[in-house]
């Protein structure tokens, strides 16, 4: 071990604590130690008196925690990665059969209460939000495999959000609007918020994800979306304490059976009030996009995997 003289000797010569240690043989956290008596990981709550006095460092933490580079942002090591896994037909076939499918709903989480229903919605879709901005865009030079898979999540996402919003539209907001004192303006609230989201689908929809717009129009619907399911919870808390258990479990019911039949594609001018009007119109949507879902080649059948044929147009009008 280097005596407290050797070190302070070093650091007379006007070397650094890193530079001491390194001479030394020791870490320079350890070299702080030996020259001043204090932990380089301590509170650094010193006065200029003492660090010019005992050489202390106002900020000598850095000694013990050194900055360091993340070796996976190098676009050398990004290549040996890519390469080794080309090579690897264990791990060529787990990312073939790869999905950005959400995790099944447990067992123990099936519960059927209005609020738990919608929850569970917003953690899928934030679990897509999340895949999504994974991927390199054709912003950030993805390849065309990368913006293929782009355009199925937000495809995904678009199915989600339809069936989502549409029994909101038809049970949720209607219950808000009775239950609290302030209901029709949470609901209005939120339906403009959705429409907001409904015109970004729809536009998304109908752009190929190998253009700075397609990109732009992502950014903005991760904007809404954040915006929207933070507001929604909010009413989702407040929801709860205004209606009873029983109550809540016979809407949620009633919501799960109503999503089997409900549309998969964002209708931006269907009627948001009465229900009656909402359920009309739900049902004659949900009727035409199930057909075009059977005969067509949607991206969100993919489910987050590339398109196979790379010479068909990705903006196939999925909305």
């Amino acid at each position: 071990m280097p005596s407290r003289e050797q070190v302070r000797q070093l650091l007379d010569a006007g070397l650094d604590y890193v530079e001491a240690g390194r001479r030394l043989g020791i870490p320079a956290g350890q070299a702080y130690l030996v020259a001043t008596g204090q932990p380089a990981d301590g509170g650094d709550s010193t006065s200029p008196e003492q660090r010019q006095r005992g050489r202390l460092m106002a900020a000598s933490q850095r000694l013990t925690n050194p900055p360091h580079e993340n070796p996976t942002t190098s676009d050398s090591v990004r290549k040996w990665i890519a390469a080794r896994v080309a090579a690897d037909a264990q791990m060529r076939a787990a990312a073939a059969r790869r999905t950005a499918e959400p995790p099944p709903i447990a067992e123990a989480d099936k519960a059927q209460d209005a609020v738990t229903v919608l929850g569970r919605d917003h953690n899928q879709v934030k679990y897509l939000l999340k895949q999504l901005q994974a991927l390199p865009s054709h912003k950030t030079g993805g390849s065309a495999e990368h913006m293929s898979r782009r355009k199925s999540i937000v495809d995904m996402i678009t199915v989600r959000l339809s069936e989502h919003e549409s029994v909101e539209e038809e049970y949720l907001w209607p219950a808000v609007r009775k239950a609290l004192s302030d209901g029709d303006i949470c609901a209005q609230t939120a339906l403009h918020q959705e429409q907001e989201g409904k015109d970004t689908l729809t536009a998304l929809g109908k752009l190929a994800p190998d253009t700075d717009e397609f990109d732009e129009h992502v950014e903005r619907l991760v904007l809404q979306l954040r915006r929207h399911v933070a507001y929604e919870d909010q009413v989702f808390l407040r929801l709860r304490e205004a209606i009873p258990a029983d109550a809540l479990n016979e809407l949620g019911r009633r919501i799960l059976a109503a999503k089997q039949g409900a549309p998969t594609r964002p209708h931006r001018h269907a009627p948001k009030k009465p229900a009656a009007a909402v359920k009309a119109a739900g049902a004659a949507a949900a009727t035409l996009d199930k057909a075009r879902d059977t005969v067509g080649d949607r991206s969100a059948k993919r489910k987050g995997k590339a398109r196979s044929d790379r010479l068909a147009p990705e903006s196939e009008g999925d909305v």
